[in-house]
């Protein structure tokens, strides 16, 4: 490479007196001369008019010497013969004048008009401007490139502010100035060129006149894709490292082949440095303008591929004006290219030059290295493949330690580490690679060394891995959920027991007793941990839903009296309704639940600042926004979303990644539980929906529900209209007495016990049967003989709703209730399927037992 030319200066041939090609004139050829004609056509009548005035007074007075000198004397004849000899030299000094003025301006006329054809025949493009800045003259080539990019000389040349409009309006701008100023310049302008993808780049020189004018000439650069041109050899052109040539502004003015290569690129295409440099190190090579000595630099280059790879540039400034940047760009592996970057040339077919891996190792969507050393602790990274370099995000480079590559925790030695690697039996070690982005999980396998040398195959696990936590987490809570099922099934009988005989007990010991007291303790502690019960159940999803169709702005419309009533004074309740919300399937009561969690949790998070806003928003969305939220391949169709939004002290990330575990809790001290959000999880989840949160310290959270809509069909919609008109007429009890033939099939013979004889004393015949299959014999041996069958749900054996199945035929018109803590899945599909079924969940009391059962068999007419 090159650098630019020097500018141009006037000056004349001392020894031809013939002005050089590439320099202006003193006198220019178009407003010079035009100023130098104008004073002629005024001077030159004044000098003839004098010439004749002067001829005719010398032959005036020779005329009156001759004729009339001897009347006058001899003084007359010496006084007019002195002043014919007088008027004779004036006549001949003017003579001689004139045509050494014609002689002179005949001189000046030859060189100006040889110094015009001059510039008229130079190959570069010329231009004069005047002080205004105006074009005065422009030879033919520069009105040749005016037509090449697309303008028309019709009217005069254009100016260069037309000519170099764009990316160059600056350097114009700033060349016009300094011809104003009378101050020399040079920039590089850019100028389209119809039919190319790349501009053509000339380099623009200003140097000023003595008149005030100034003359522009535009040197073309070499040409973008004349990379064969001469003066670029082609050992620099195929260079093993890449070359190219910039400007101040950022601007590529050439590039080898190599470096095209590197990149991608064709010959045709306009590069700037930020094209395939960072920000940062485009913006390091400009500051370096000045250092005055070869400055090396650390960069990465963005090549073709989409491969990042490290790089060092050499570069310098040249000291022409303006400065261009002559840089060396050669990467870290033994071939000079950077790494990955001579990889994917092999793949492509540049066998034999340089190759370090085959075509397989270059392309594989794996990570592979070549090491060199025996020992791991010794080993450094030869060359590695572009899979790798990615991997690591530019870490893994040749020349580094191959140690230094990971990170090595809890005191273990390299060969702990990697002992089923280095063991030979071809499995992997797992290890923590570094990247650019943190730390991913990889399994490393090591080749047996050969000659010193070996190779190692990195394969990303990270992915796995955190699937592999999520399975765990989720084994874990199914475990719980397994656990916590069965318990609440087994309390939630004893919890039936004793509120049966607390009943029994509040019925002889009414208010004013002294027991009373003491009594309603009991019963609010057996509410209480009934309550637990119930959160237990809807975390293992073993809760019994009855699935109705209903709005969510009906929903929040009746909870918000509640919800004011568990907000303090200092939380404000904001409920705002979205438009055109779509109906959703779910069991209206748990979504109760679920509010009254979420404002019980935005309450006490409010609470320490003293008092905030608690929003809640509905709005219809689409499958593509529940997506977008997180959610794994919701249903396609119309959803109804809620957020529910806090002013409180937000949570951090620690915290919220913890939120949905249960017994999890931030207000042990308070006797929280650690059940509210993993209910409102548990019951969400059950409903076919999704949840997701949004915390910040500070800032609040959102929790985020949508649950899919629902278009009902004929059946549901005839089911809940019937349901409706028959809560509207169903007759309140006066007394829990009655009459009437009943079937009470219960595993727990201490529940089965009370029960039946709490039924009994209320007026009912009461038939007991430990198992579905005890009921189901005596079904078949009395058909038709009961008014109601009360039956637990889960039980060894046979089943509640199994035991329906079998003997439905044998019930007749009996009305059915099914009572239970604790339910499977299809069971909600059976009593949502059948809204004849009436379901009472556990624990309940004596007179919830009683009024039921008079309830269904009033509405029987029994």
């Amino acid at each position: 490479m090159t650098d630019a030319p020097a500018a141009p200066t006037a000056r004349t041939d001392s020894n031809s007196g013939a002005l050089a090609p590439a320099e202006a004139p003193e006198s220019v050829p178009a407003e010079a001369q035009l100023n130098s004609g104008q004073k002629g056509s005024h001077v030159r009548p004044l000098i003839r008019l004098v010439l004749w005035t002067a001829g005719l007074g010398a032959l005036s007075a020779a005329g009156v010497a001759i004729i009339a000198g001897a009347a006058a004397g001899w003084h007359g004849v010496v006084l007019l013969g002195g002043l014919a000899a007088a008027a004779m030299l004036v006549l001949y000094a003017l003579a001689a004048g004139d045509a050494a003025g014609r002689a002179l301006r005949g001189g000046e006329g030859a060189r100006t008009s040889l110094a015009e054809a001059a510039l008229e025949a130079s190959p570069d493009p010329l231009l004069i401007t005047g002080a205004a800045g105006r074009t005065v003259w422009a030879n033919t080539a520069y009105k040749a490139l005016a037509r090449e990019a697309g303008m028309s000389d019709m009217f005069g040349a254009p100016g260069p502010e037309r000519m170099f409009a764009g990316d160059s309006a600056a350097a114009v701008y700033r060349l016009a100035r300094a011809g104003a100023r009378g101050e020399a310049a040079r920039e590089t302008l850019s100028m389209p060129s119809p039919g190319r993808d790349a501009d053509t780049l000339y380099q623009a020189d200003v140097s000023p006149m003595s008149t005030g004018a100034a003359l522009w000439r535009f040197a073309p650069l070499r040409e973008p894709d004349a990379l064969d041109a001469p003066g670029v050899p082609d050992w620099a052109d195929h260079a093993p490292v890449g070359l190219f040539l910039a400007d101040a502004e950022g601007r590529v003015l050439g590039a080898n082949a190599t470096l095209r290569d590197w990149l991608g690129v064709d010959a045709s295409k306009a590069l700037k440095v930020k094209d395939f440099l960072s920000f940062e190190s485009a913006g390091a090579i400009v500051r370096t303008r000045g250092a005055g000595a070869v400055t090396r630099l650390e960069a990465s280059l963005k090549a073709r591929g989409g491969v990042e790879s490290p790089v060092v540039l050499a570069l310098d400034w040249s000291e022409a004006t303006p400065a261009c940047a002559r840089v060396v760009v050669y990467g870290l592996s033994p071939a000079g290219a950077p790494p990955g970057i001579a990889q994917l040339a092999e793949a492509g077919g540049a066998a034999g030059r340089g190759r370090t891996f085959d075509d397989m190792f270059a392309t594989a969507p794996f990570g592979v290295a070549r090491l060199d050393g025996l020992a791991l602790e010794d080993a450094v990274i030869e060359d590695a493949n572009p899979a790798l370099i990615s991997l690591s995000g530019g870490v893994a480079i040749p020349g580094k330690c191959f140690l230094d590559l990971f990170k090595i925790e809890g005191g273990d030695t390299p060969e702990q580490v990697f002992a089923n690697a280095l063991a030979g039996r071809g499995e992997p070690s797992e290890a923590s690679l570094i990247c650019g982005d943190g730390i991913r999980a990889v399994h490393v396998f090591l080749a047996p060394v050969r000659a010193g040398k070996r190779a190692a195959y990195f394969m990303d696990v990270t992915s796995w891995k955190e699937l592999e936590q999520k399975v765990d987490q989720a084994g874990k809570m199914q475990a719980v959920g397994q656990l916590a099922s069965g318990v609440a099934h087994d309390f939630n009988n004893m919890l039936t027991v004793v509120k049966f005989h607390l009943g029994e007990l509040l019925a002889r010991h009414p208010g004013g007793d002294p027991s009373y007291h003491d009594l309603q303790q009991l019963r609010s502690v057996s509410a209480r941990q009934a309550g637990l019960v119930r959160q237990l159940l809807a975390f293992s999803r073993k809760q019994t839903f009855r699935m109705t169709v209903f709005d969510l702005s009906e929903v929040l419309s009746d909870c918000s009296h509640m919800l004011n009533q568990i907000l303090e004074e200092t939380v404000r309740l904001d409920i705002r309704h979205g438009r055109d919300l779509p109906l959703v399937r779910a069991d209206r009561v748990q979504i109760d639940n679920i509010l009254v969690n979420l404002a019980t949790n935005a309450r006490d998070a409010m609470k320490a600042q003293g008092g905030g806003v608690l929003t809640i928003t509905t709005e219809a969305v689409d499958a593509a926004h529940v997506r977008r939220a997180g959610a794994p391949e919701p249903v396609e169709g119309p959803w109804a979303a809620i957020h529910v939004a806090d002013t409180g002290t937000g949570m951090d990330e620690a915290t919220r990644a913890k939120i949905f575990e249960p017994f999890f809790t931030t207000k042990a001290h308070q006797g929280g539980s650690g059940l509210g959000l993993s209910t409102v999880y548990g019951i969400i989840k059950q409903s076919g929906g999704f949840l997701f949160v949004e915390s910040k310290p500070g800032k609040g959270t959102v929790f985020h529900i949508y649950l899919p809509g629902h278009e009902p069909n004929e059946e549901e919609a005839e089911a809940l209209v019937v349901e409706a008109v028959s809560a509207a007429a169903k007759p309140e009890p006066r007394d829990q007495a009655g009459h009437g033939r009943i079937l009470f099939v219960e595993d727990e013979q201490m529940l089965r016990s009370v029960a039946a004889n709490t039924l009994r004393r209320k007026g009912y015949e009461v038939i007991e049967a430990c198992d579905g299959e005890e009921a189901l014999e005596i079904l078949e041996a009395e058909p038709e003989s009961f008014d109601l069958l009360l039956s637990d749900v889960v039980m060894p054996g046979m089943t509640g709703p199994k035991l329906l199945e079998q003997a439905r035929h044998l019930l007749g018109s009996a009305r059915i209730v099914f009572i239970s803590g604790y339910a499977e899945e299809d069971f909600s599909d059976t009593i949502s399927a059948d809204l004849a079924i009436s379901f009472l969940p556990k624990p309940f009391e004596i007179q919830d037992l009683a009024e039921r059962v008079k309830q269904e068999l009033a509405e029987a007419g029994r």
